[in-house]
């Protein structure tokens, strides 16, 4: 595997990764150990690691994609937030009740789509370098990550992202103010609440239970749809949150990009591979508040290779994160 950082012992900490067991769930922030795909990680020294994921051959969620897709370009994402989570516990020292503040992260895949895996499961070793880390009373309160990503051997591509850590005290506090008492958690909303779910094939699925746009409203300045908060989903919900994590937001305009992208150009979603994104968050997402994906339409429609589209997450009159998407449609098919 070619090196691509130049970094001392990077080459030997790569070689030596081990993909025999998965690491601790605790350390990655997950309850059910099906949903933990992180297997080694080892420090080069203070400002790089490296890590190592295997992905499932099969799973619910992350292999619910129409037939000849590539590799869930999310679930790259998230081995990515957990080798992030993992280290700063191993590495930095974190207690277990910190809590992470996700502040702006993307992801850019050019070279998954030729990517061959092969049977089976498939490996994935990632290189990191941190920078801008924030250092308070011995703790450590931001961090940013730059990862390269290889599946199979293969360089497919990179991700950022930059990290506040909070105290638990501190969070517990933050989330309380302006509120009468605590936020509610997602175990609150295991019922599938009120709305019209959009057809699975329209947003790149297969299975109902993994979409998570409701009553979508196509207009000449976009499409806008309703969140869905999937409380009881395995995956996006693995265990209680007080607000509606950032993979899930990331899903969620992932969707509403395919429904876009088909609606916009006459291409099914089925047919758009998601080659990257860039996402900032500025507010919690709150559970008990309706959220709406909107994903604005632009001069350029996305009808050419790396056509991308923005998408906001409004909630109370406000936008609480939002994104940008990048895709390459592949040959129509008669509607």
């Amino acid at each position: 595997m070619a090196v691509l950082m130049d970094s001392s012992g990077t080459e030997s900490a790569l070689s030596g990764l081990t993909f025999e067991r998965t690491v601790n769930r605790r350390l990655v922030h997950r309850r059910a150990l099906s949903e933990v795909f992180l297997t080694d990680s080892v420090s080069v020294d203070a400002s790089h690691f490296v890590a190592a994921a295997q992905l499932p051959p099969s799973h619910a969620y992350y292999t619910d994609l129409p037939a000849g897709s590539a590799v869930d370009p999310l679930l790259l994402l998230e081995c990515c937030r957990q080798a992030e989570t993992h280290a700063v516990h191993v590495h930095h020292g974190a207690p277990d009740d910190t809590k992470f503040v996700l502040q702006s992260w993307s992801l850019d895949l050019p070279g998954l789509a030729g990517a061959e895996l092969p049977p089976g499961p498939a490996e994935v070793a990632i290189e990191v370098s941190t920078h801008d880390a924030q250092w308070i009373g011995g703790s450590l309160r931001r961090l940013g990550y730059r990862m390269l990503i290889h599946v199979a051997g293969r360089h497919v591509g990179e991700a950022w992202m930059q990290v506040q850590y909070v105290a638990a005290g501190v969070y517990g506090t933050l989330r309380g103010r302006g509120r009468d008492g605590q936020p509610p958690t997602s175990d609150d909303y295991r019922r599938a609440p009120a709305g019209k779910p959009v057809a699975p094939a329209k947003v790149g699925r297969e299975r109902p239970e993994n979409v998570i746009l409701l009553d979508p409203v196509t207009g000449p300045d976009g499409v806008r749809a309703r969140l869905r908060v999937a409380g009881g989903h395995p995956s996006l919900f693995d265990h209680a949150q007080d607000h509606v994590p950032g993979m899930v937001l990331m899903e969620a305009g992932r969707q509403a990009f395919l429904l876009a992208s088909e609606e916009f150009t006459g291409v099914p979603a089925a047919f758009w591979s998601v080659t990257g994104l860039e996402a900032s968050f500025t507010a919690y997402a709150e559970l008990d508040e309706p959220l709406e994906v909107v994903v604005h339409r632009t001069a350029e429609e996305p009808g050419s290779a790396g056509a991308g589209l923005r998408v906001t997450f409004e909630q109370a009159g406000r936008t609480v994160a939002e994104a940008a998407y990048r895709g390459t449609p592949g040959t129509s098919v008669d509607r």
